[in-house]
């Protein structure tokens, strides 16, 4: 599934402030969490503080034959992995663990693995689409199995 391929009643949807609203901590030095809008992810906007390009949008990921929609620009897929995956009974909801290593600066030996996020996903289901959108996004330190996972990936991308 590709962004560009929503019907404009998806994006339009989506792009309401009240309904689909985001929270947000993006980790590392970050000092607050704080919410945003799904519009900021799916459309440039027609004036901006500093030049933007379709990189810095959302795109879809699939996650375990999941379509997914994560509050990161595109430029950042490459560099997501996921450690662990957690779906609801029904379905309706995923809870991942995540290592994004995009900003390679925090991430120069495998013990620095322990930098993560969490995500949690819910159903889509409208205007014949089906997918799940995150709501919410935020920093989170890895410990136990988790941990041991992203060490290993981590590992094999520095190696």
């Amino acid at each position: 599934m590709k962004l560009a391929e929503l019907p404009q009643d998806v994006l339009d949807d989506l792009c309401q402030e009240q309904q689909w609203r985001l929270d947000i901590d993006p980790g590392f030095d970050s000092k607050h969490e704080f919410w945003m809008q799904w519009h900021h992810f799916l459309k440039l906007p027609d004036d901006a503080y500093f030049p933007r390009t379709e990189d810095s949008l959302a795109e879809f990921l699939t996650i375990e034959e999941h379509d997914l929609l994560l509050p990161v620009p595109r430029s950042h897929h490459g560099s997501i992995h996921l450690i662990r995956l957690i779906p609801s009974a029904d379905q309706q909801t995923l809870t991942l663990f995540l290592q994004d290593s995009y900003h390679r600066d925090w991430f120069t030996e495998p013990s620095d693995a322990r930098y993560g996020f969490i995500a949690i996903a819910d159903r889509y289901q409208k205007f014949g689409c089906d997918f799940y959108l995150a709501s919410y996004y935020h920093f989170a330190y890895l410990i136990g199995r988790d941990y041991e996972v992203a060490v290993t990936i981590l590992a094999q991308k520095l190696g």
